[in-house]
Parts: C-alpha cells; sequence; structure tokens
C-alpha cells in the first residue's frame, strides 16, 4: 500500500509539474546520450545527439569544432587512439536551455582524472554548443 501512495504522489507531482519536468528530461536526453557513448566509444550514437551545425568551444570563445563531421574527425580520432577513455559525471544542473555537467575524464590509465566542466545548450532534441573549462 505504501508503494501505490509513492507512485500516486509522484504522478500528482509529474502532473502538477506539468512541462517543466518534460523539458528537462528533453534537455537531458541528448547530454546523457552522448556521455553514454562517449563511454563506450560508440562514434555514431555520440555524433547522434548533436545538430549538424554544432559548435564546441574552449570556454569562453575559442572556436575548437564547427559541424558534426568535424567532430567526426576529432573525436573519431581521440576514441581509436585512447581506449581506457571515460567520463565520469559529478555533478549535473540544469538551467533554462544548457546542462552544466561536472565531468572526471580519464584519459588513460596511468594518469588522474581530469576535471572539466561541459555547457551543453540544447535545442530541438539536440545540442547545438558546448563549452568545456578545464
Amino acid at each position: 500500500m505504501k508503494l501505490f501512495y509513492s507512485l500516486l504522489f509522484l504522478l500528482a507531482g509529474t502532473t502538477l509539474a506539468g512541462q517543466k519536468s518534460l523539458d528537462k528530461f528533453a534537455l537531458v536526453t541528448p547530454v546523457q546520450t552522448q556521455l553514454d557513448a562517449y563511454n563506450t566509444g560508440n562514434l555514431d550514437l555520440f555524433l547522434s545527439a548533436y545538430s549538424d551545425t554544432v559548435k564546441i568551444y574552449n570556454f569562453p570563445n575559442e572556436l575548437r569544432y564547427q559541424g558534426k563531421e568535424n567532430m567526426r574527425e576529432g573525436y573519431g580520432g581521440m576514441f581509436a587512439r585512447l581506449p581506457d577513455l571515460q567520463c565520469r559525471l559529478v555533478s549535473r544542473v540544469i538551467m533554462g536551455d544548457k546542462v552544466i555537467d561536472h565531468e572526471s575524464v580519464i584519459w588513460n590509465k596511468e594518469d588522474p582524472p581530469t576535471e572539466v566542466v561541459a555547457i551543453y545548450r540544447v535545442e530541438d532534441g539536440l545540442i547545438q554548443e558546448v563549452w568545456f573549462m578545464r
């Protein structure tokens, strides 16, 4: 019975929260998809989370990549060269159309992880822009 009331409460909260819950889910989905694909080295799934015209920056405004095909070259090479590559999500904040992740990246097993903050701007279910802070 306790489970029933808990489920009822959650459903009522979803109804009361309305569109906000759906928006957060839509924002997080491509970000989580690319993170999961990054950790498995699945380049096609990784790129599926990005718009064709995506822009990737070193914070605040140094453009690293523009367009999904340029990302394919850069990330494809990185996935091939770094078999130990892993990204662990430390924390996540959603603010407006942005998903802000604190990440801990392991490039190889011999070196300590690198702390990174990634700001993903999501629109129409795809990542449009990313800013990386190291």
